[in-house]
């Protein structure tokens, strides 16, 4: 019986690929997560290159969303103010203010001529925690008299607090009842001031300008991924040619990088949305005082910040794709060559 040698070998050979492809090993997951990690912490500036540039796009961008969805909420709220006092009730506490500011100088036109022996000197401060001059300018109306007369009338008749007090506190409850009616046109005429657009062909004009700038925000950031990620790939030539010529795979490979990026992907986005919130809301508050949370729309800042938090796994992950790739179709041969 004759034997063709070269067939015999050809057998051989397929025989030994078989058994040794079934032999290769299958790192698990989590085995894979642990090297990710441990290589993260090894290239810690790299790893903090990609989170930082990460970080500030999704600030920008949750920062953008959030400030729209504020100032969406005051359109809102401009619009539809809620206000539960009439004119005529307000028509009413006027009159009646009137009213008290003349029985307060018609009380002190009484006690000067009572005659009364003065006591010790009145001040408004032990009584009020403000100067009479403090609490003029703190309700923007005279008061029924002048201070020093007021000073005067009081040292002698103890009295006179109680009426004074009384026209004190509807003076003041006047002062918060024309503030509450008059707040939308207060905060329309800020926003004016502020540069925030009112007309609807404005409004939209300015979404488009935002969105360019958040999609070029978006691209700076990509690019600075995808240029980090290759240096990553650089740096570790010998690293992935030691562990393919180890045994490891190129899905495993693609695998450790794209774990890396998630890794970073979400601590950067978490890191992100929630310095651009609290930015946001701190910068509307500085600009808009209390009227910045008039009407604020949680449930859009919410979704808003879940977007964001998509964008940015999506982004992180995207811009590993193509290193992971580039690592995984290296020779082993090569990348233990590559001097770096």
């Amino acid at each position: 019986m004759f034997y063709d040698g070269k067939a015999m070998t050809q057998a051989v050979n397929r025989s030994k690929s078989a058994a040794g492809v079934q032999r290769q090993p299958m790192l698990p997951l989590s085995k894979a997560m642990e090297i990710a990690w441990k290589s993260i912490r090894l290239r810690l500036s790299r790893s903090l290159l990609v989170t930082s540039g990460i970080v500030l796009a999704l600030a920008f961008l949750m920062s953008i969303l959030t400030s729209d969805a504020m100032i969406k909420g005051m359109r809102g709220w401009i619009e539809h103010p809620g206000i539960s006092i009439s004119k005529e009730q307000q028509q009413v506490l006027a009159d009646s203010l009137r009213r008290q500011r003349t029985a307060v100088q018609e009380a002190v036109a009484e006690s000067r001529k009572k005659a009364l022996k003065p006591r010790e000197r009145w001040k408004a401060e032990n009584d009020f925690d403000k100067s009479l001059i403090e609490i003029q300018q703190e309700l923007g109306i005279p008061l029924p008299l002048t201070a020093p007369e007021l000073e005067s009338a009081m040292s002698a008749d103890a009295d006179l607090e109680g009426i004074f007090r009384s026209w004190l506190e509807s003076a003041r409850q006047l002062k918060a009842m024309q503030a509450e009616r008059t707040a939308p046109q207060r905060l329309a005429a800020l926003m004016e001031k502020n540069g925030v657009p009112s007309d609807p062909v404005q409004i939209q004009q300015s979404r488009i300008q935002t969105r360019w700038m958040i999609g070029l925000a978006l691209l700076v950031a990509f690019v600075g991924i995808l240029n980090a990620m290759l240096m990553s790939v650089t740096e570790r030539y010998r690293e992935i040619g030691t562990m393919k010529c180890l045994g490891a795979l190129d899905g495993f490979i693609i695998k450790l990088f794209l774990i890396e990026s998630l890794f970073q992907g979400v601590v950067g986005t978490v890191v992100g949305v929630v310095l651009g919130l609290l930015l946001s809301l701190v910068a509307t508050s500085i600009s808009y005082g209390s009227f910045a949370w008039k009407n604020i729309p949680w449930s859009e800042i919410v979704s808003a910040g879940g977007v964001c938090l998509v964008v940015g796994v999506l982004l992180t992950v995207g811009g590993a794709l193509y290193p992971s790739w580039r690592a995984a179709r290296m020779q082993p041969i090569e990348a233990m060559r590559a001097d770096v």
